[in-house]
C-alpha cells in the first residue's frame, strides 16, 4: 500500500535522478514544477490525514493494516506501531467478522461502501459505534491492490438520536402543554396536550405569536418573562390566566426554561403549561366552605372556652386534680381550635384584601419568649432554647408576627414527633433582625421545599400521614411576611431536621 511517506520518498528519488540526467533547462524546469506540485499535494494529503477527526486506515487485500492516522489512535486506543502490520480483524468483534469478507468482495467488484454503520472494538475491549466509508485502492493498471477506510465515531450522534426520540415520546405523551418559542415570542413547537388545553392545533399556532393565547390585560407578563429568561433564569410554577381558542379563560401553572445553543447563548424558550382550572375551582370552594365554617364556629367556641375556664377555676379551687387535668387539656384544645379558626379567617381577609398591618415598635425577643412559653405547655417531649438578642426592637405588626412564630414553632413540634431540641434564635445584622426556628425532626425532601408555602399543600409521606393539619400555616406565614416586605426561607435535609428563618427591620 502506497502511503504519503512512500510518495515523499519517490519524489526525493526523482529529484536525485533529475540531477544525474543531462536535461536541458526547459525540461528541467518542467520536471521541477511537476515535482513541486506532487510535493505540495502530498503535503496536503499528509496534513488532512493527520488533522482529521476521522480514523483513516489503509489495508491490503489480506486485511493487513498498512497505514494508521492519529484519529485512529484516538478512536480505537491503539498506536500506529501497534496496528501497522496487524490484521484489521483485531478491531472487529467476532460476531461481525463476516462483514470483512463482504467488504472485500464488494471491493474486488470495485464497489465503494458509503456510511456503513456498525460496531468496532477498542483496545480497552469496549465497543464503539462507527460509520465506515470504504473505497478500493487501484494501481495504474486499474487492479485492486488494497482498501482505504474512513471510520467516524458516531457514538455521540446515536446517543443524541436516542435521547431525542425519548424526549419526543415524553413530549407527545405528557398531560401538560409543552411549547417552545423563539425570543420574539413566535411559537416553534406545539404538542398534542397544547392542542387539548388551548384548543388550537399545531398548524394554527406554529409561526404565530404566543400572545394569541395571552389575555390583553396580561401581555406585560410576556415581556417580563422574556427579560428574566434572556438572562438564563428559569421561571417555576408561575400561576396565571390564558385564553383558549373558544375564548374561555383558564388557570395555568407555567414552568419556563431558556433554550441555549452550544455557546451558551439563549436562543429560545421552552414552556410547560399545566391546566389548574379544576384545582383553582376546588380551592375556591374549599376556601368558601372554610370561611363559612370558621365564622359559624367562632362564637360557640368562644362560649365553650369560657365555660371550660370557669369550670377549671372551680376545679382548682376545690383541688380536684383529675378534673383539673381534664379541663386543662380541654382548654388547650380550644386554644388550638381558636388558632386554627383565626388562621382561616386571616387567610380569608388577606385574599379579600382586608388583612391590614398595624405597624409599631415592639420587643421581638420578648414576643419570641412568650410564644416559646405558650408552646412549652403543649409538649413534654421537646426542649426549647432561645439564643440571641435580649432587647430587640423591631418594626412590624406584633400580633401577626406572633402568628408567624406560633406557626413555625408549632410545625417544629409536629414534625419532630420523637421530641428533641427546638432552638429559636434572634440575631442582629445591620438594620435587620433575623429570626430562625430550628428543629431536630424528620426534615423536608428537597422536591417539597419549593411547594411548602402554597395554600393547602401538605407533604405526602408515611411519616406525615398521621400528622394533622390543613396546609395553611406556612401559607399564612408567607403572606404575613410578604406584607412586611420580608420572606420566609427554609433549609432542610430529609431525616436531619429543618430551619425556617425570616428578617424584620429594626427600630433602632
Amino acid at each position: 500500500m502506497i502511503t504519503s511517506n512512500d510518495i515523499a520518498e519517490v519524489i526525493n528519488e526523482l529529484e536525485k535522478l533529475a540531477l544525474n540526467l543531462n536535461l536541458d533547462e526547459d525540461k528541467l524546469q518542467r520536471l521541477n514544477a511537476v515535482l513541486k506540485i506532487a510535493e505540495e499535494k502530498n503535503a496536503i494529503l499528509h496534513s488532512i490525514n493527520q488533522s482529521t477527526d476521522d480514523a483513516i486506515i489503509s489495508k491490503n487485500l489480506d486485511g493487513i493494516i498498512t497505514s494508521w492516522n492519529k484519529a485512529a489512535s484516538r478512536i480505537f486506543g491503539y498506536t500506529a506501531e501497534e496496528m501497522i502490520g496487524v490484521s484489521i480483524l483485531t478491531l472487529i468483534p467476532e460476531d461481525r467478522h463476516y462483514e470483512e469478507t463482504e467488504i472485500i468482495a464488494k471491493m474486488q467488484r470495485g464497489i465503494a461502501i458509503n456510511h456503513f454503520e456498525t460496531k468496532r472494538r477498542r483496545k480497552d475491549d469496549t465497543l464503539v459505534d462507527v460509520s465506515l466509508t470504504i473505497s478500493p485502492v487501484l494501481n495504474s493498471k486499474g487492479v485492486i491492490i488494497g482498501v482505504s477506510k474512513i471510520a467516524r465515531d458516531i457514538t455521540d450522534r446515536l446517543s443524541a438520536e436516542v435521547n431525542s426520540k425519548r424526549l419526543s415520546a415524553i413530549i407527545e405523551s405528557s398531560d401538560d402543554a409543552i411549547i417552545s418559542k423563539d425570543l420574539n415570542s413566535i411559537v416553534t413547537s406545539w404538542n398534542d396536550s397544547a392542542v387539548r388545553i388551548f384548543g388550537y392545533n399545531a398548524e394554527e399556532m406554529i409561526g404565530q405569536s404566543i400572545l394569541k393565547i395571552i389575555p390583553n390585560d396580561r401581555h406585560d407578563e410576556e415581556s417580563k418573562i422574556l427579560s428574566q429568561l434572556s438572562q438564563g433564569i428559569r421561571v417555576d410554577h408561575f400561576e396565571t390566566i390564558r385564553r383558549r381558542k373558544d375564548g374561555r379563560l383558564i388557570d395555568v401553572s407555567l414552568t419556563i426554561s431558556p433554550i441555549k445553543d452550544s455557546a451558551g447563548r439563549v436562543i429560545g424558550l421552552s414552556k410547560i403549561a399545566r391546566d389548574i382550572t379544576e384545582r383553582k375551582q376546588a380551592d375556591k370552594k374549599k376556601e368558601e366552605f372554610i370561611g363559612l365554617v370558621s365564622h359559624e364556629l367562632k362564637t360557640p367556641l368562644t362560649s365553650l372556652r369560657s365555660y371550660v375556664q370557669v369550670a377549671l377555676f372551680k376545679a382548682r379551687k376545690e383541688e380536684n386534680d383529675f378534673i383539673d387535668k381534664a379541663l386543662s387539656r380541654a382548654e388547650l384544645q380550644t386554644k388550638k381550635m381558636e388558632a386554627m379558626i383565626r388562621d382561616f379567617l386571616n387567610i380569608s381577609r388577606m385574599e379579600d384584601g382586608h388583612l391590614k398591618l398595624n405597624l409599631s415598635q415592639f420587643d421581638l425577643s420578648a414576643l419570641i419568649n412568650n410564644c416559646i412559653s405558650d408552646a412549652s405547655i403543649t409538649t413534654s417531649k421537646h426542649h426549647f432554647n432561645y439564643i440571641g438578642e435580649q432587647n430587640a426592637l423591631a418594626i412590624g405588626d406584633a400580633e401577626k408576627i406572633s402568628l408567624v412564630l406560633i406557626n413555625l414553632i408549632s410545625n417544629a413540634i409536629k414534625y419532630s414527633p420523637d421530641g428533641g431540641e427546638i432552638t429559636v434564635t434572634c440575631e442582629r445584622q445591620d438594620n435587620y433582625l433575623t429570626v430562625a426556628v430550628k428543629d431536630q425532626g424528620m426534615g423536608i425532601p428537597k422536591e417539597d421545599q419549593k411547594l411548602l408555602f402554597r395554600k393547602f399543600y401538605r407533604i405526602q409521606s408515611e411519616e406525615t400521614r398521621s400528622i394533622s393539619g390543613f396546609g395553611i400555616g406556612l401559607y399564612l406565614v408567607y403572606a404575613i411576611l410578604e406584607l412586611h416586605g420580608s420572606s420566609i426561607e427554609v433549609k432542610s435535609t430529609a431525616g436531619d431536621g429543618s430551619t425556617f428563618w425570616f428578617k424584620l427591620k429594626t427600630a433602632e
